[in-house]
């Protein structure tokens, strides 16, 4: 069974379908509209494509393509230097090549030619259509609207800092004829390439926290393909969103993108912006120069006529002071005679009053005194009975206080005597005889008579004093004795 059937090699097989089709397609050249998914660039300079058409996001056809170093020189001198910017991911492009097929590739595209004039058209179309968008959104107009100050001279710089438009911006504003100076702070951002979207949203959104007058995007010249980041609607919605008005200067003056439509203003250039800044301020000044000259006139001329009417007021007041002075001059006189005849009359009145007052207090002053002398008389007479009888009562005191201490002299005296005569009564009763006669005796050693001081030793003499007798006593031994000193302290602490 195996032995009948005809098998072929995948190599054979392919083989034959690259022969069917190079019979049928080789040498045909053809026109591809295709969007391109991927694009890769080797180091000798080939592009390789991977090409799809999709509709709804269905994608209906997908390959691969070629665009060899030779035919990418051939792009290059045909359309200029954009190649790189035509064909890249996202980008709609119509080329021109062959198809082929080869047994271990399969299937692809040889680009030979890309129609930048089809490109350049499909950026005018979505350029179109974001414009529709954002006029449908409200964003066209919006920021038109934004209130933009007379002179501008805080402005933020939206631009890739040390490019030849933004050193042009720089210069027309820091070197004018003018001196005027403005305070320029710059955002530096990427203006081409796949990030400089992202980048210009974000040094936007930077400047939109700051406080500035204006927001300036700006970048020098190029061609559509390097200015169409800034046909993008997510820079275009930014910029109509910012809440300062922004100005742009973007290419060259036969460009226009998406961001110059709905900025506050726009210029052709960015040297354009710059000087239209520095004519702002030029008008300005111009208008404070003419201000300030109309002000000098008018207030020349309102001192002129103020220093004529101060004039005639001068001389005014002048002849009408001297009128009235010579008037109050007479009318002074007048009164300053009234006045003396007035003073006159009232002195004689005060005069004759003083007098009646005097002789009314001198007669008061008497009467009052004859008063005050009886008072006193009184006073006098009262206090001389007060004395008496207090002198008489203090004396009958003092006699009772004598006749007090008499009688206690008398019983102290009575008393003391008393005691006296008991203690004479008892005084023998202690006598040296009475108590020798009583049994005691007094011993003395050399004439002093003994006591706890005295210290003995064998072979003193002592002498005993009895009753009617003397004894002489030589002591043969002695004996301090314990109890004698027990006795003579129990003796003292009796004492």
């Amino acid at each position: 069974m195996l032995e009948n059937r005809k098998i072929f090699t995948l190599h054979a097989i392919l083989n034959r379908v690259q022969q069917v089709f190079d019979e049928l397609m080789l040498g045909k050249y053809f026109w591809v509209k295709v969007e391109v998914l991927k694009v890769s660039k080797d180091r000798r300079g080939h592009y390789y494509l991977e090409l799809v058409e999709q509709v709804d996001d269905q994608v209906l056809a997908r390959c691969r393509a070629t665009i060899w170093q030779r035919n990418v020189e051939r792009c290059i001198i045909d359309g200029g230097e954009e190649l790189e910017k035509v064909v890249k991911a996202g980008a709609e492009i119509l080329c021109y090549g062959e198809a082929v097929f080869h047994p271990m590739y399969g299937f692809s595209l040889h680009v030979i030619h890309v129609d930048y004039a089809f490109s350049l058209g499909e950026i005018e179309r979505k350029k179109q259509m974001t414009l529709m968008q954002l006029s449908e959104r409200g964003l066209l107009q919006l920021n038109k609207s934004k209130a933009c100050p007379i002179v501008l001279q805080k402005i933020a710089v939206v631009a890739s800092v040390g490019t030849s438009g933004y050193e042009d911006f720089v210069q027309h504003l820091t070197k004018n004829p003018y001196a005027f100076n403005f305070v320029l702070t710059p955002f530096d951002t990427q203006v081409q390439g796949e990030e400089a979207s992202a980048n210009i949203i974000r040094q936007l959104a930077a400047a939109a926290r700051g406080n500035f007058d204006v927001v300036v995007i700006i970048r020098g010249g190029g061609s559509k393909f390097d200015l169409d980041v800034f046909n993008s609607i997510q820079v275009a919605a930014q910029i109509a969103q910012m809440p300062f008005a922004v100005f742009t200067g973007i290419g060259h003056e036969t460009d226009s993108t998406v961001a110059d439509f709905v900025s506050h203003t726009y210029f052709k250039t960015p040297s354009a912006v710059a000087a239209y800044i520095v004519a702002l301020a030029l008008a300005f000044d111009v208008y404070l120069t003419q201000s300030r000259a109309k002000l000098m006139e008018q207030t020349h001329r309102l001192m002129e006529q103020t220093k004529n009417r101060l004039i005639q007021l001068e001389e005014g007041i002048g002849n009408n002071s001297k009128f009235r002075i010579g008037e109050s001059q007479g009318h002074l006189e007048t009164q300053t005679t009234a006045l003396s005849h007035v003073v006159q009359q009232l002195i004689q009145q005060s005069t004759s009053e003083l007098r009646l007052v005097e002789l009314t207090l001198e007669s008061e002053a008497k009467i009052l005194l004859k008063k005050k002398e009886n008072t006193v008389q009184d006073y006098a007479t009262r206090l001389a009975f007060w004395g008496k009888q207090s002198i008489g009562g203090e004396r009958q005191r003092i006699i009772r206080l004598h006749e007090m201490i008499i009688a206690c002299v008398k019983y102290k005296v009575t008393h003391t005597k008393a005691k006296l005569e008991q203690r004479e009564e008892i005084l023998p009763l202690f006598t040296i005889e009475h108590l020798l006669r009583k049994g005691f005796a007094v011993v003395r050693h050399q004439g002093k008579v003994l006591n706890e001081f005295t210290v003995l030793h064998k072979g003193d003499e002592l002498e005993l004093e009895i009753h009617n007798k003397v004894y002489q006593i030589t002591i043969d031994s002695i004996e301090e004795i314990k109890r004698w000193k027990n006795l003579l302290m129990n003796e003292q602490l009796m004492n």
